[in-house]
């Protein structure tokens, strides 16, 4: 089931209502969750469940994350995602290759939401057309920070999708499909290809994810992490 709100409150009273109605009950799929699902396909659920929160700056990550109060959750993994997707734009190129054989370009754009995982130096959220190439958002993940929330523009099939993705839920908003096709008059018609367009970018985005996930539990994560890790203290050097 999708559902077209982020708030926890909202989500909660769908919950609620769902199972007084039908009698059973809705699990969210978060960030950990749906890498879980994601990671049965190359029976790699064992590597999801033994993760932990990589240690992008070393000395300065902590082993937990603050607003991840459940031990057993993995949605730290949600936030992984996010500042990879950083990197990987950043560093080595704005397309990524996907499951399917297609690629998906992406650009981080329009807001950033960041924030010490360790619960000490608070939050911070950058609007701007390109919030990652801001010298305060380098300085912030430098220091350990972590996004909690991006704006992302994805183009798949020559079709741009733009939305603000929450690392830990993955929950969509400000969502924009592309422009109906004018061809298209008939209220029915318009209705199934809003649907077909809201399926291309679920789709969109498990394959983004899951392109991260073969990384991040695969045999390449180690040497990906170590750049990461260069890549941040680079960016250090430069700043200073």
């Amino acid at each position: 089931m999708l559902f077209g709100a982020t708030s926890i409150t909202q989500v909660d009273r769908l919950c609620n209502l769902f199972e007084q109605t039908f009698g059973l009950e809705l699990e969210c799929v978060t960030a950990g969750r749906r890498a879980y699902h994601l990671a049965e396909v190359n029976s790699r659920t064992r590597l999801v469940d033994d993760s932990s929160p990589s240690a992008f700056v070393p000395g300065v990550t902590p082993q937990d994350v603050a607003w991840i109060a459940d031990e057993s959750s993995r949605d730290f993994i949600g936030n992984e995602f996010l500042l990879w997707l950083w990197y990987h734009t950043d560093v080595e190129s704005d397309t990524v290759k996907v499951g399917d054989g297609s690629e998906v370009t992406v650009m981080l754009a329009r807001t950033l939401t960041l924030e010490c995982p360790r619960g000490q130096t608070g939050h911070e959220t950058i609007s701007s057309e390109g919030p990652t190439r801001l010298p305060e958002s380098r300085r912030a993940i430098q220091s350990g920070k972590l996004p909690r929330k991006a704006g992302l523009t994805l183009v798949r099939h020559n079709e741009q999708y733009e939305l603000a993705i929450h690392a830990e839920t993955l929950a969509v908003g400000s969502g924009k499909l592309p422009a109906m096709d004018e061809s298209i008059t008939e209220a029915r018609a318009k209705l199934d290809e809003r649907v077909n367009q809201i399926r291309s970018l679920v789709e969109t985005l498990d394959l983004l994810y899951d392109a991260f996930g073969q990384k991040r539990f695969g045999k390449e994560w180690e040497t990906e992490l170590a750049g990461m890790q260069k890549w941040l203290k680079r960016e250090e050097r430069r700043a200073a």
